[in-house]
């Protein structure tokens, strides 16, 4: 996944927003709400391209961080979960270098970490699972973000078309947490073609095509002469 992370001003940021993150009020703490509710509505949008705003979340957290007392962790339970589907990887952990050691140990806090690591090393059958476990009552801890699924299958899709060239269809409905059904109506939508054994070809990519390498070696002539010098006297 990809590990640059950008500051650019997302298109959907409002004026009021923008001028608040770039002015001398960025960090009053009586601006906490208007970014909070900025916050809401950016996990109200299930659009993957205009609902993370990086730098709007980071000031909120330094907010937090400047006045513990108006701290809201179900706020920061919301802002890690949109970094955690960022296309940038290194978004999850801006934020959590803003977060103290207690914050981290609360249980949703804590749940993220696990989920994290288990997307960093593309254990991502141990992710589903992990995410929504056995237990039907247990609220999730990505309640309340619309398109979370669909982000995260974006972004591990973009994984698989990065790294193999054929793939079973199998295979990659437990990536995704498909039936392979709807793995093979995924495939259809993306033009990949599949056969009759259930394999899905790539497309060629930069990143998923095998190039042979050639590895040379140069010895200058002196150096040569050296080593069978040395070789002679053994």
């Amino acid at each position: 996944m990809a590990s640059t992370t950008s500051f650019a001003r997302p298109s959907t940021r409002p004026d009021e927003i923008h001028s608040l993150l770039t002015g001398v009020e960025r960090y009053n703490p009586q601006k906490i709400g208007l970014l909070e509710a900025y916050l809401a509505h950016q996990c109200a949008n299930p659009d993957p391209a205009t609902n993370h705003d990086l730098m709007a979340n980071l000031a909120l957290l330094k907010m937090y961080q400047f006045n513990p007392a108006m701290l809201d962790l179900d706020v920061v339970r919301r802002v890690l979960v949109k970094a955690l589907i960022s296309s940038s990887q290194g978004d999850f952990n801006l934020c959590l270098y803003l977060l103290s050691d207690d914050i981290c140990k609360d249980a949703s806090v804590a749940k993220l970490l696990v989920l994290r690591d288990y997307l960093e090393k593309a254990e991502f059958d141990k992710f589903w699972s992990e995410m929504y476990g056995d237990d039907d009552d247990e609220e999730s801890v990505v309640d309340g973000i619309a398109g979370f699924d669909s982000g995260l299958r974006r972004l591990i899709l973009a994984e698989v078309t990065s790294t193999y060239q054929t793939i079973q269809a199998k295979l990659v409905g437990t990536m995704v947490n498909l039936d392979e059904e709807a793995v093979l109506r995924l495939a259809k939508e993306h033009g990949w073609s599949v056969d009759a054994a259930g394999v899905i070809s790539l497309p060629l990519r930069a990143e998923n095509e095998a190039k042979a390498t050639v590895i040379s070696e140069s010895v200058k002539f002196e150096h040569l002469t050296k080593l069978l010098s040395a070789a002679n006297d053994m």
